[in-house]
C-alpha cells in the first residue's frame, strides 16, 4: 500500500458525513495524480460509503 493510501485511510477514521464528500474528491485526485492505484481508490471510496451508511443507520435510532 502507498503512503498516500495510508494517509487517506487515517483521515477516513476521523471524518464526519460532511467531510466524507471532500475526502472522496481527495481520493479521486490522488488516483488521477498517480499517488494511489485503482484498487486503493476503490477501497477508500467503498470504506467511505460504508461509513456514511453506518452514520445514517445510527441516526435513525438516535431520533
Amino acid at each position: 500500500m502507498s503512503h498516500k493510501f495510508d494517509e487517506l485511510k487515517n483521515k477516513l477514521k476521523n471524518v464526519d458525513k460532511e467531510q466524507a464528500g471532500h475526502l472522496v474528491e481527495e481520493v479521486r485526485e490522488a488516483r488521477e495524480d498517480g499517488k494511489i492505484d485503482e484498487n486503493e481508490k476503490n477501497n477508500l471510496i467503498n470504506s467511505t460509503r460504508d461509513m456514511v451508511k453506518d452514520m445514517d443507520f445510527k441516526g435513525i435510532f438516535n431520533k
